[in-house]
């Protein structure tokens, strides 16, 4: 028997494109703070950066200086309104970066990327690139590491050996979305005992306990509240055992809470970072037919849905 032995060669080559990275421009002091408060469209930060002038490609034709400016991106990036504004990681955080230009009918213009521009003297080129930090939504959980890189731009329009800018994140970002919880996760509520007589006597009048839930919130929220369950003639439907009676749910003015099998905000709560708010309740047992009341527990389930803005 002979015994063959294969052996097989795998070469692997691997293809490297030229790119020179020139510069790295490390943002730091991001001031992400109060984010939530902010309106869309708010600044929280502009980091600038000077370049290093030999990177910059000036042209002389017919004794003309020719200045180009070509502010792309050389990776792929997922940009937003007006395709200036770079989606982050984090929804609702985005950044935009510029170069500071000067041309001949308006001075110190600011410039987005992504462009293609060319000064002809007697403009004067700058030197310095912004990126700042923006609203573009409602912020929500997430995090940017430090050594993130933001993008890379390209500085000149040197297509065989082009030259790049890496914009890096020098912190941590780390953003939480706005998060309230009501403090009462099960909050149970002692109606009283009742005779079948008393309930059945016109003089009858609801007897209400007073409760409390505790909303708590990690930010300034405004929180809207809805009150889900099954109605009966518009009370929180009995579920116990007795007949003829349903219960009352009113807020701390005595004013009918709304209950309903979907959300419907009754009212916005102005919640305090931090603060433990009370929302005043009182609820009592209501006859609803007086001839017809038999014994039996009276029950009832009431769920709390919250909106956060």
């Amino acid at each position: 028997m002979r015994n063959i032995l294969l052996i097989m060669m795998l070469f692997l080559i691997s293809t490297v494109s030229y790119a020179d990275y020139r510069e790295t421009f490390y943002v730091s002091d991001v001031n992400i703070i109060d984010y939530h408060d902010k309106p869309e469209g708010y600044v929280f930060s502009a980091n600038s950066y000077r370049l290093k002038s030999e990177n910059l490609r000036i042209q002389t034709i017919n004794s003309n200086q020719h200045i180009n400016l070509d502010g792309k991106y050389s990776d792929s990036v997922m940009t937003g309104k007006d395709n200036t504004i770079i989606r982050t990681p984090i929804p609702g955080l985005g950044l935009r970066i510029s170069w500071v230009t000067d041309s001949q009918s308006n001075n110190n213009v600011l410039k987005y990327f992504p462009f293609n521009r060319t000064c002809i003297s007697p403009c004067q080129l700058q030197d310095e690139v912004v990126v700042e930090f923006i609203k573009i939504g409602m912020i929500k959980t997430g995090k940017m590491s430090r050594g993130t890189e933001l993008a890379t731009v390209n500085l000149s329009q040197n297509v065989t050996h082009p030259e790049y800018m890496k914009i890096v994140l020098n912190e941590d970002i780390i953003l939480k979305s706005k998060s309230c919880v009501l403090l009462d996760t099960d909050k149970y509520i002692d109606l009283g005992t009742f005779t079948t007589d008393e309930l059945s006597n016109i003089r009858y009048s609801p007897k209400y306990i007073d409760f409390d839930l505790t909303l708590h919130c990690e930010q300034n929220s405004s929180v809207g509240i809805s009150y889900i369950g099954t109605t009966e003639n518009k009370k929180l439907k009995n579920s116990g055992t007795s007949e003829g009676v349903s219960i009352l749910l009113n807020d701390e003015i005595n004013e009918p809470i709304k209950i309903s099998l979907t959300p419907t905000v009754n009212n916005y709560v102005s919640v305090l970072a931090n603060e433990n708010k009370p929302i005043k309740l009182k609820t009592a047992v209501n006859v609803d037919d007086r001839r017809n009341v038999k014994s039996g527990t009276i029950e009832g389930n009431l769920f709390v849905l919250l909106e956060i803005k």
